[in-house]
């Protein structure tokens, strides 16, 4: 691939311009008209400089890399691209919309993705004439930064389409990981078990501050709120609220977070860009929001730390063996690709399923089991987990097994 449509000029799609950019390919931004992609351009521009500043590039570099990105001025532009990324905000609608402007704009059968960051493939796919040609490149943000891209095969993904996509994201520089069509695909759905148990605890009476204190503890550089407050509250509510609107299983419908998270941003709490979410965030810091007291009530009895760490560890934890189990990940070393490089998962565990190994999973299995007995069926272990944890065989026939273009 030579030249690649990125369609959406916003934080993502800059972010991916830049590194497709960097890697030597032509890079063509597409906004809503030839205007928003010159701003998109210049906002691009201010980007790589202020990287320059910070040390992070060179001003060579920048230069380069800005030489390498056409705005589009109309989608006439994009008839030589051989491959085009769509990257605007998670709206189903808006999705689909622009995926047929670039099904009609692009030469038969050029290669379309998706970043769509927990957006059904399958579902997306049916604006487009040729499903097969249609994949997800799931980037992380900053993209520049993040070298994980999750490739979401979709039900009709083509395996040819698949084999460009892991090229295409090898070429320009990423860690790639295979994951099979699903709500919240991978990464999205390992870490919504880890957010929603902080959230189901909040929501339990539980000392914030101890919940905090937990997610720094397991290794991660600041605590599952602060996390949220970042990514935003009335994001999470959104796709809580979406999940049930589309009428997926309970347990993709975030229905311990959703409460928590309605009563927050009920509150005019709806994360950091918005005024504050569970800290407030001023120039010298953040600090748990003092109305906290008033909307969640304390708990007269408080649990350890262990125990609030103990039941972070093991949502995320069980849920990405879930995932290994249903074949949304059919590697265990993807798997922990995926939550070293995209999830902050610490890096002295080996990720997130190594993790499970070296704690045994014979004894995982007990913790979680214990867990469901005091905090309900989230934590009960699956059949197929008893029966792997019984043989004593850990992850091995997982280990070195990656999926592939040739794989059906």
């Amino acid at each position: 691939m030579k030249r690649v449509a990125v369609v959406g000029a916003g934080l993502m799609g800059l972010g991916i311009a830049q590194v497709v950019a960097a890697a030597g390919l032509d890079v063509v931004l597409v906004g809503r008209d030839g205007a928003a992609a010159c701003a998109g351009r210049e906002r691009l521009a201010v980007q790589l400089a202020r990287q320059v500043s910070r040390s992070r590039l060179t001003a060579a570099q920048a230069e380069a890399w800005m030489a390498r990105v056409q705005a589009a001025d109309g989608d006439a532009d994009l008839a030589a691209c051989d491959l085009a990324i769509e990257s605007v905000p998670e709206d189903r609608e808006l999705k689909l919309a622009v995926l047929q402007r670039l099904q009609a704009a692009l030469p038969a059968g050029t290669l379309i993705a998706t970043n769509t960051s927990g957006l059904p493939i399958g579902g997306l796919a049916s604006a487009l004439r040729r499903p097969e040609r249609f994949v997800g490149l799931h980037f992380f943000s900053p993209v520049e930064r993040m070298p994980l891209v999750e490739v979401v095969r979709g039900p009709a993904t083509a395996s040819a389409s698949l084999r460009e996509a892991l090229a295409f994201v090898v070429a320009i520089g990423q860690r790639p990981i295979v994951v099979r069509d699903g709500p919240g695909f991978f990464t999205s759905r390992v870490f919504a078990a880890y957010l929603d148990e902080a959230l189901a605890m909040v929501g339990e009476g539980i000392d914030p501050a101890s919940i905090e204190q937990a997610g720094v503890a397991l290794g991660r550089p600041i605590g599952p709120l602060a996390v949220i407050d970042e990514v935003s509250l009335l994001l999470n509510l959104q796709q809580a609220r979406q999940a049930r609107r589309d009428g997926l299983e309970l347990r993709f419908c975030r229905s311990l977070a959703e409460p928590v998270l309605a009563r927050m941003v009920g509150q005019g709490r709806g994360g950091r860009r918005d005024g504050g979410g569970f800290h407030d965030h001023e120039a010298t810091g953040r600090s748990l929001w003092p109305g906290l007291a008033q909307v969640f009530a304390l708990a007269a009895q408080q649990p350890s730390l262990d125990v609030v760490s103990r039941r972070l560890r093991c949502a995320e934890v069980l849920v990405a063996l879930r995932c290994l189990e249903e074949g949304v990940v059919t590697s265990a070393d993807d798997a922990d690709t995926g939550s070293l490089l995209g999830l902050g998962f610490p890096p002295a565990s080996g990720g997130v399923l190594r993790w499970a190994e070296t704690e045994g999973l014979g004894r995982f299995v007990d913790d979680c089991a214990a867990l469901a007995r005091d905090h309900g069926w989230r934590f009960e272990p699956s059949p197929w987990l008893r029966t792997l944890a019984g043989a004593g065989q850990g992850l091995a026939a997982w280990r070195q097994h990656r999926l592939t273009g040739d794989t059906e």
